[in-house]
């Protein structure tokens, strides 16, 4: 998870009202605006999946952010953290913990076949690789999303 702090000239109030015209009305946009008297505005943006494979190809990255009204001045504080999707979380340690099973089995003689070998290890590979792709992919998408963020907020 990473976070990102920022401060901006605007109230809660506008700084809300901008995140939900511009993202409250997007097709590819599930935002969620939580806001309560005297309470920090919440907010919570991911795209949305519209099929399962996606998990793989689409941003799978989930932005929970916090609006607070600052001390001093007309300021507002914005602090903005950044998630993997818990499904590519799931899809990544499956596959890590399927080939250590399978290889653990292998090493305790439960089965001398050398395919097995090939198996687990290709299982293993696969989320290996598969982490370091979606953490590539993690880092990128972040990396959109503050720029989509500080465009729509204008600082």
């Amino acid at each position: 998870m990473k976070a990102w702090n920022f401060q901006v000239n605007n109230s809660p109030q506008e700084i809300s009202q901008k995140l939900e015209s511009s993202l409250g009305v997007a097709d590819r946009f599930v935002f969620k605006l939580d806001a309560h008297e005297n309470n920090p505005v919440q907010f919570k943006l991911r795209k949305r999946f519209l099929l399962p494979f996606e998990i793989n190809t689409q941003n799978n990255l989930i932005v929970n952010g916090k609006i607070v009204k600052a001390a001093a001045g007309n300021k507002t504080d914005i602090e903005v953290s950044f998630a993997q999707h818990p499904l590519a979380l799931l899809l990544i340690y499956g596959h890590i913990i399927l080939g250590l099973g399978i290889l653990v089995g292998i090493f305790l003689n439960l089965s001398s076949n050398s395919y097995m070998y090939l198996f687990g290890g290709s299982l293993l590979a696969i989320g290996i690789l598969l982490g370091f792709h979606l953490k590539k992919d993690f880092d990128k998408n972040v990396q959109e999303y503050k720029f989509l963020i500080a465009k729509i907020l204008e600082f």
